[in-house]
């Protein structure tokens, strides 16, 4: 029986294939035997979909949804597509479109396309249009013969991608594939495409292999044309909640051309470095006791392994190479710890005379009371095994015992600590070629009596702390026999196992600090320090004075430290950094300056450090950062960056004169001048350039 409703009608339809309803608003519904037909202003509604169009037909029996003119179709409030004609069956999903517009909130990417057909979770498309940019005039875009889209795996095939900025061509593929997410994913990473000079051409294209969720590889293959190639792999494993270990190594081999030109010492450069942190390895269950096994293991041949590698994973290239085991146990009551030490000085063609810690052995008890809660005392027990091939070893014994008493007078207004400590150092040498040397004890007793008060003053709108402290030290040597170096003995051969000899002083503090009232934020803070040593003769004598204030202001903060030397009548040293936010400006300023003196122990170093970036609207910055040693009148670093930053692109472009360390023969660094480029399109990905200017 045909019915017709000509005013606006709410129908209510249950779906046998699915439990879902839908609601569907339209100007005119008519409806016969299982086809419903509605038109003018159609809204289709449930709790999966939004639809709308100027007609549809609806099959009952087949479940299924034609609909026609101004077609927009919204599920999960997510994926949006619009066309001219759809046919959505709602038993399967399954839907058909032409021409259709597709649009992913959560990555902003749309595809417009000739007609497009969605089988279960893939859809393909016929001559498309993609993009994240504006979808009236987009930045770029990629035009395709066809392509399909996994909507579960976020996974797109193109076929005969050809790139436009605008609508100028860039670059034609035969095939491009890429992630529409940000998940881990098998596949290939950001390319680096370079030339200079001395190396050529230049490429390395890493790839990213997930194969599981706690763990990943990645393999970075590199080709420099006049110079050589070389791969280095990374892998990441977390074998279990509290741990994660990480293995890297590389491997790169020199043109001989190049190794003689640059006169590098070595024609291979290789490594591997391993790092492996494990918490909760013996505890257990018990809450109060924590401990940890942090290993880094280090290795290189020189340190053109390090300069070599991607830049996505260059550490700071050092002098030296730090390798260490170490295990801690910590508990409330006492604190166990074995470090391991190994280290490579890179400027130098064997490490036969690098010093090595290979163990160190530690057992801490806390403070804990002895008689009265006010009596405490603590152990400390060290055992280092200094070990090299060529020159002086050690083993090296340290033991202290701190006793101390503490009561506070005046309504707590003064507070009182004494205390006494006894240490205990010994030395046994060992492979000392022609010169012997007779093995050493150094054990001494301090006794320590100290006066503080802490106050605090408040305001109408500040706060006003302060902290003064007063030590007064009393030295006793208890034991002195052997060779010790600067006590006993000047031979520099064991000038790598000093003793601290202590000496009667006296400990003078200041420490205040301003800091708004209602946000706690500290305004100002100023301290101050001076120590005053007697020699064996109670001879008094200043020590350095060191002052250090700071000041938080509303735009940045400013802070300085000056150290001054009495006996020199000298600043000695001095650091200082500024930092300003104002609007779109950031700027940070540093300097440092020692002096060398008789009495002060350092080197003439001076350098300055500036960073500045200006934001000339949301999407434009400009930035430029230098570091200049004044006193060698060398500039390490100097850079300038431009970065644009779009909701769908993003491109960065830097000129840096740097200074990089060489394992040249002569151990002299290597000056060059780089253009950096990245460019990234989002999701798609991207690709950075390297041109080099100059190498020296």
């Amino acid at each position: 029986m045909l019915k017709k409703f000509l005013a606006t009608l709410l129908l209510v339809i249950s779906l046998h294939a699915e439990t879902e309803k839908f609601q569907v608003i339209a100007n005119n519904v008519t409806a016969e035997d299982n086809i419903m037909i509605a038109t003018g202003n159609v809204v289709i509604f449930s709790p999966t979909y939004y639809i709308t169009a100027q007609k549809i037909i609806y099959d009952k029996k087949k479940g299924t949804f034609e609909l026609f003119d101004d077609v927009m179709i919204l599920k999960n409030n997510n994926v949006q597509t619009k066309s001219d004609y759809a046919f959505l069956d709602v038993n399967t999903d399954d839907l058909y479109q032409k021409p259709n517009m597709y649009f992913e909130e959560t990555n902003s990417i749309w595809i417009n396309s000739k007609d497009s057909d969605k089988k279960n979770d893939k859809i393909y498309l016929d001559q498309a249009l993609l993009s994240s940019c504006d979808c009236v005039d987009p930045d770029w875009s990629i035009r395709v013969s066809s392509a399909d889209y996994d909507t579960k795996d976020k996974w797109i095939n193109i076929y005969n991608p050809r790139l436009y900025l605008k609508d100028t061509p860039l670059l034609y593929l035969p095939y491009l594939g890429f992630s529409t997410d940000t998940r881990r994913r098998t596949g290939l990473l950001i390319p680096r495409i370079g030339y200079s000079r001395s190396e050529g051409g230049t490429y390395s294209q890493p790839l990213f292999i997930a194969p599981a969720d706690n763990y990943d590889i990645e393999l970075i293959p590199q080709y420099r044309a006049k110079r050589g190639s070389g791969m280095y792999a990374y892998l990441r494993y977390a074998d279990s909640i509290d741990s994660v270990l990480k293995i890297s190594a590389g491997y790169f081999n020199e043109q001989k051309e190049y190794q003689e030109d640059f006169e590098l010492r070595n024609e291979e450069h290789y490594g591997v470095d391993v790092n492996y942190k494990r918490y909760n390895l013996f505890t257990g269950k018990r809450k109060e006791h924590k401990d940890g096994l942090f290993v880094d293991i280090n290795y290189l041949n020189d340190i053109e392994y390090r300069t070599l590698e991607d830049s996505s994973h260059k550490d700071d290239s050092q002098r030296y190479i730090e390798s260490k085991i170490n295990y801690v146990y910590d508990t409330p009551s006492y604190y166990l710890g074995s470090y391991f030490r190994y280290y490579i000085d890179t400027k130098q063609e064997s490490n036969a005379a690098t010093l090595q810690e290979l163990p160190k052995l530690q057992a801490h008890t806390y403070s804990r009371p002895l008689i009265s809660d006010r009596l405490l005392y603590s152990t400390d027990l060290k055992y280092t095994h200094h070990k090299r091939r060529e020159g002086v070893s050690a083993n090296q014994y340290e033991f202290s015992v701190p006793f101390s008493y503490s009561f506070s007078f005046f309504d707590d207004y003064i507070h009182f600590i004494a205390k006494q400590e006894f240490s205990f150092n010994k030395f046994e040498y060992s492979n000392t070629g022609t010169t012997k040397f007779e093995d050493a004890t150094y054990a001494e007793s301090n006794t320590i009596l100290s006066l503080s008060t802490d106050l605090i003053k408040p305001y109408e709108d500040y706060l006003h702390t302060m902290n003064l402290s007063a030590d007064f030290t009393k030295s006793e040597n208890i034991k002195e026999e052997g060779d010790l170096y600067k006590v006993t003995s000047t031979n520099s051969a064991l000038s790598s196992f000093p003793v601290t000899k202590s000496s009667d002083s006296i400990n003078l503090g200041i420490n205040h600090s301003l800091y708004d009232r209602d946000s706690l934020k500290q305004i100002i803070n100023h301290k101050l320090t001076q120590s005053i040593l007697y020699d064996t003769y109670d001879n008094a004598k200043f020590q350095n004075m060191e002052n250090e204030i700071t000041y938080n202001y509303i735009l940045g903060s400013l802070k300085n430290r000056l150290v001054y030397n009495h006996q020199d009548d000298k600043l000695i040293e001095s650091s200082s950094s500024f930092t300003l936010t104002y609007e779109n400006f950031y700027m940070k300023l540093g300097h440092y300056m020692s002096k060398e003196t008789p009495n002060s122990g350092l080197e003439d170093l001076e350098s300055y450090q500036f960073d500045a970036k200006y934001k000339l609207s949301n999407r434009y910055s400009f930035g430029f950062y230098t570091n200049y040693n004044i006193e060698e009148k060398i500039r390490n670093k100097l850079g300038y960056k431009f970065s644009i930053t779009d909701a769908c692109w993003n491109l960065d472009l830097r000129y840096e004169k740097e200074i990089e360390a060489s394992s040249t023969v002569d151990g002299d660094p290597t000056e060059q001048d780089i253009i950096y480029l990245e460019l990234l399109l989002k999701p798609l990905g991207g690709v950075m350039h390297e041109y080099e200017i100059e190498k020296d």
